[in-house]
């Protein structure tokens, strides 16, 4: 069976790092993160289909919110779906009107995505070097701490500077990682942030990751550091 070796990986890693690379901005969906509760009874059939879907912290009420029914007792809840179902030994009611409370979450990153759902910008990559993983590495990510390699290995560090005017305003929720931008020629040369009408072709979404809320204001820089491995 083949299999792509170790120098491959890195051969990939070389590949990627002579390529200039964007990081996009993106706001995503505005009810990521949010909280609602809907009011309603359930169906014939004892359910609930609340028309959103991956959720976090379900509760559910009476309607004056001073009973809350028990999850796996009185309903079960789908959260990945939306759907909430009445227990047979429910102390809910047949057809009774309920307050249901949750969170939407951010869903979980597609590998088959290929724009952001909602770009604001993209900026010139600052920094891109090797790294190999190190325990005691003066680079610390999420993913663990690295330290910097004159050879070439599987793994990029990414470092992106935002300026003070880039996307300012804009409620951040999604970034991705694009090679092969290309900007409209006409634009000034030394130019570093791009929004999408200077963009003519956007390239390939090589990474993709769905956060929590960043409120982007004028008097603040935001700063983006991460790992890529092959």
């Amino acid at each position: 069976m083949a299999i792509l070796t170790a120098s491959g990986r890195a051969a990939l890693a070389a590949a990627i790092k002579q390529q200039t690379l964007h990081l996009a901005l993106g706001e995503g969906d505005p009810l990521w993160d949010t909280t609602k509760a809907i009011s309603t009874p359930f169906d014939e059939a004892g359910v609930i289909e609340l028309g959103v879907t991956h959720l976090a912290d379900i509760r559910v009420t009476s309607l004056d919110d001073q009973t809350e029914y028990l999850l796996d007792v009185d309903y079960s809840a789908n959260a990945r779906e939306g759907v909430i179902r009445r227990l047979p030994a429910s102390a809910i009611p047949e057809g009774g009107d309920v307050t249901v409370h949750f969170k939407i979450a951010h869903p979980p990153e597609s590998i088959g995505q290929t724009a952001l759902l909602r770009e604001v910008g993209r900026r010139v990559v600052d920094e891109v070097h090797f790294v190999t993983a190190d325990a005691q590495g003066e680079i610390v990510v999420p993913t663990g701490r690295y330290r910097l390699s004159a050879d070439p290995t599987n793994h990029l560090f990414i470092r992106v500077r935002f300026d003070f005017e880039d996307a300012a305003t804009s409620v951040v929720r999604e970034q991705g990682l694009f090679v092969a931008t290309q900007t409209d020629p006409s634009l000034p040369i030394g130019q570093m942030f791009f929004i999408p009408a200077q963009i003519t072709d956007p390239g390939i979404l090589l990474v993709l990751q769905n956060s929590v809320p960043i409120v982007r204001q004028p008097s603040t820089r935001e700063t983006f550091e991460f790992v890529v491995t092959f």
